[in-house]
This record gives C-alpha cells, sequence and structure tokens, in this order.
C-alpha cells in the first residue's frame, strides 16, 4: 500500500508540470488519470504551479475590419510576442463587434457583450481547453424599466477556490456626482452556476473597467474615488486616488494592475502627456507613487507582466514602453489592419472548468 501511495504522488507531480492541453489528452490513458486530472484540487494545484514557476503568456485580440470577423491568438510573454496558436472564437455579438474582456482570472476570461448598451450576454471562456460556460440571465424582483447602467467585476475567491462575478445594476438616469447611488447587487459564484440576490446597497456610480489586485476588484468612480469589492468577503470598500488626480476628469483615468500593483494611468488626450500612479503599500493610500511619465502619448493600450506598457501614440500607431530603461521600442506584433478591436490580457494557461459537465465545448 505504501508503495502505491509513493506511485500515485510522483504521478501527481509530474502531471501536474505539463501544459493543459497536454493534461486534456491525458486523461485517456487510464481512469485514474482522468478522475485526478479533472478534480477541483489538481486543477488548482495545476494553476498554482504555473503561477509559481511564472508560466505567463499573453492573450491578444484583434479585429480584421475587411472580413469583420475577430481574431484571439495565444502568445509567448517575449519581446516579439511569438504566437503560440490561434484560438477558435466561437462566440458572435449582438450588439457589437466584438465582446468586452471584463477580466481573465487563473486562465478563465469573462466576456461581456455590453460594448454599446446592458446586455444579460455573459460568457466564462476558458480558450485553452476550449471550453465555456454561458452564465444565466439574472432575474430581479423589480420592474426591467426601472433598470439602467450594470457594472460587472470578476474574480476569484481563493479560500473557497470559487470564481465570482458581480453585478452592479443602477437605477436609471442616476447622478453621476452623487456620492451613493442605490442599486442591485448580484452574485454569480460558479461553484453554483446561478446568481444570488445581495439586495440593494449604496454605491457610487463606477466605470466599467476593473483592476483585480490582491483578491479585490476595483473600479474607478465618478465621484473622485476608487472603489474595492473583495471577493472573498463580498464587502465593498473605498479607497482614496492620488492626491494630484483628485480633481481629474474620470475620462481622463484608467485603473489597472502593473506589475501586480493597483495603479492609475492619467491620460491626457490633449496634452499628449501620460502619467501613471501606483500603490507601493497596498491599502494605504499614503503610498501612491508617481512612477513615470512620457510625452506623446494619448492613451494606455495594455499592460505587460514584465512591466512594459503597450501604448497608442498620437498618430494611432501602437508602440510599447519599457518603463525600466524608460525607452520606446517598436511594437513587433503583427495587428490586424487597424488597431480597433486590439487588446491585450497577461494569461496563465489553466485546466478550469475542465471538472464541469454543464459546460460547451469548442469544436
Amino acid at each position: 500500500m505504501g508503495t502505491g501511495f509513493l506511485y500515485d504522488d510522483l504521478v501527481q507531480e509530474i502531471l501536474v508540470r505539463l501544459p493543459a492541453k497536454t493534461l486534456v489528452r491525458c486523461r485517456c490513458v487510464c481512469k485514474s488519470w482522468c478522475s485526478l486530472i479533472s478534480s477541483p484540487n489538481f486543477i488548482l494545484d495545476h494553476v498554482c504551479r504555473n503561477k509559481e514557476a511564472k508560466h505567463h503568456q499573453v492573450l491578444l485580440r484583434s479585429f480584421n475590419n475587411a472580413e469583420k470577423k475577430v481574431r484571439y491568438k495565444l502568445c509567448h510573454d517575449n519581446e516579439h510576442l511569438d504566437e503560440i496558436m490561434l484560438i477558435d472564437f466561437p462566440f458572435v455579438s449582438k450588439r457589437h463587434d466584438f465582446f468586452r474582456m471584463v477580466g481573465c482570472v487563473n486562465g478563465l476570461v469573462c466576456l461581456s457583450d455590453d460594448m454599446v448598451e446592458v446586455t444579460d450576454t455573459l460568457i466564462l471562456w476558458n480558450p485553452m481547453i476550449r471550453r465555456f460556460l454561458t452564465v444565466p440571465e439574472l432575474k430581479l424582483d423589480v420592474e426591467s424599466t426601472d433598470l439602467g447602467r450594470s457594472v460587472f467585476g470578476f474574480g476569484f475567491d481563493a479560500c473557497k477556490n470559487d470564481y465570482k462575478l458581480v453585478r452592479i445594476v443602477y437605477r436609471k438616469n442616476p447622478d453621476f456626482e452623487a456620492l451613493q447611488v442605490e442599486a442591485s447587487i448580484a452574485i454569480f459564484r460558479l461553484s453554483s452556476s446561478c446568481w444570488e440576490v445581495k439586495g440593494s446597497a449604496s454605491v457610487p456610480l463606477l466605470d466599467t473597467r476593473q483592476a483585480y489586485v490582491n483578491g479585490v476588484i476595483h473600479w474607478l468612480a465618478y465621484n473622485k474615488l476608487i472603489v474595492g469589492f473583495d471577493v472573498k468577503t463580498e464587502a465593498f470598500k473605498p479607497m482614496m486616488l492620488p492626491q494630484p488626480l483628485q480633481n481629474a476628469n474620470i475620462s481622463d483615468l484608467t485603473i489597472a494592475s502593473w506589475c501586480d500593483l493597483l495603479s492609475v494611468f492619467e491620460n491626457g488626450y490633449w496634452s499628449g502627456r501620460l502619467c501613471l500612479w501606483v500603490m507601493k503599500d497596498y491599502g494605504a493610500s499614503k503610498s501612491w507613487t508617481k512612477q513615470f511619465v512620457v510625452e506623446s502619448f494619448v492613451m494606455v493600450r495594455s499592460l505587460r507582466k514584465n512591466g512594459s506598457v503597450v501604448l497608442q501614440n498620437i498618430g494611432g500607431k501602437l508602440v510599447m514602453y519599457n518603463a525600466k530603461t524608460n525607452q520606446f521600442e517598436e511594437f513587433k506584433t503583427h495587428v490586424e489592419d487597424t488597431i480597433y478591436g486590439f487588446h491585450m490580457k497577461s494569461y496563465i494557461e489553466s485546466l478550469v472548468l475542465l471538472d464541469r459537465t454543464d459546460v460547451q465545448y469548442v469544436l
């Protein structure tokens, strides 16, 4: 019996080091391997192993305007973003040319069809193993005519090994400058595959873009604050912006995770000046630090795990800025005929959704 346990431990130690696509095929070897690889604990161990080994990749979205076709591909996180594989993308937006990427956590991508207007079309997608789950429609005990703007957030509860999607639904015509706005709060947990309506809460009106840092989803608020949602405790908490940004127009700010730090970019569209602020000590407002300033750039298009920033210049071209060397480099990855639809996310491959029987598979 002892030898058997040693053998099982050794097999698991070997398997957890393999790529996700290889592990999907390895399930066909025998029933015990299939059971092991598809178990929630193994899937979590595989994610943790990839994080520890820093097996980071890049998920890149582009849009071919001539063909009206969205393309996704996985790339190595190197200088040239060398292509690993093209990815079949089976979803078609009903309202726009492509889905918005709400967030990407542990290889699971949250997509929303809300680029133009409020929608109930939400998808959790693991592009590496080609599996996805369509999130059920949220039912609220209020008249639909009373509902307006929706804001989504996506994160991971490490304590419960569960992925959560929070939806904040405001009443119509909310006051953008109000300190608090009445909203309905609902949480979708992947473990139960259903929504739980938490009731009403007073939440400032939030920008739709999120930054997921330290187990907390962050949004910029129109009342000059940052609002965080702790995925574990499911509680909201306010945070202060850097003092120089507290009177800035929210349209000039972008919240992000830069080198795993909560960050805010100030985009000066008319000045062509871009500034990055980072919170060095998470939760301490006094630790906000101006990291760098660059001139003649108007928009942050994406962030790299190595700290580089993909910028769009005044002429509409993409350029890579290396914050460590303070140098600009050519963006050497091929982008479709326009940068319209271009987006990049740091990605780590995983087996998330492999243990589910209610998911769909991309043929």
